[in-house]
């Protein structure tokens, strides 16, 4: 399929960090994506995503990952996988988790033990999959919460102000299962359409469009350029010598 730019992807690391870098695009993706009443968000630096104390086997398993906090104090983490790990999904559980633990371990550090649990925000995840982790659903868009086995009813918790949210929400976008004929909501679509770097089936909303334009190497700086096309020979380099070990092993049966 016909892709919308031909020599950079939405995906790419530094391009993924640069459109969510912009709080109006992460509002709207999270709005669109978890369906949550979205007003403003902060994008937080310094993540414990970032610190890995190992050295990753595949360069690429991870093209980027972002944590937003939204107005309500919920977090939001959103993470682009652009190679299939088997693990992944206990791996982006972790990450939700620990960050949960170590935003509770930051109120004890301030003394707020009294008021820990009622000012605990939950944390939510969206994944970004450019391969398939979930073979067995047919959408391209998948949301799952913490619900009642038998009446299919959110698990809600209470917070401060008297807010009541679900404990766990996770959603995954597996952008080789789009087709375009399939049905699927406007909201959600655009968003498949711009990471899978495919034309707009619609015209799509302003934020998308913004973060749309961004991947116009004409808006580039040169730095910028410089770093984007560095990235982009180290991962063709990457996946030919990928192409070449699969074809090596394939003769040596």
């Amino acid at each position: 399929m016909e892709k919308r730019h031909k020599h950079v992807s939405p995906t790419l690391d530094i391009m993924a960090k640069k459109i969510f870098s912009l709080p109006e695009v992460t509002v709207a993706f999270i709005r669109d994506i978890l369906d949550l009443d979205v007003v403003d968000a902060q994008i937080l630096e310094g993540t414990q995503l970032h610190k890995k104390d190992f050295d990753e086997d595949e360069l690429f398993s991870t093209s980027v990952d972002v944590r937003a906090k939204l107005n309500d104090g919920t977090e939001v983490i959103i993470e682009i996988q652009v190679r299939k790990q088997h693990y992944f999904l206990n791996r982006f559980h972790y990450y939700l988790a620990n960050q949960l633990v170590e935003n509770v371990q930051q109120l004890r550090q301030q003394g707020q033990t009294h008021k820990m649990y009622e000012q605990m925000e939950p944390v939510y995840g969206i994944a970004i999959l450019e391969k398939t982790l979930l073979p067995d659903e047919e959408s391209p868009i998948n949301t799952y919460w913490m619900a009642n086995s038998r009446t299919g009813k959110p698990l809600y918790s209470y917070y401060k102000d008297g807010k009541r949210q679900n404990l766990l929400q996770i959603a995954f976008l597996e952008l080789d299962k789009y087709n375009k004929d399939k049905h699927i909501k406007d909201e959600g679509r655009q968003w498949l359409e711009f990471f899978g770097n495919l034309p707009f089936s619609k015209e799509p909303s302003q934020a998308v469009t913004h973060a749309d334009s961004l991947l116009d190497s004409s808006s580039w700086t040169q730095e910028e350029k410089a770093m984007i096309d560095e990235r982009i020979r180290i991962q063709e380099n990457y996946d030919m010598t990928m192409e070449t070990a699969i074809d090596e092993a394939r003769e040596e049966g």
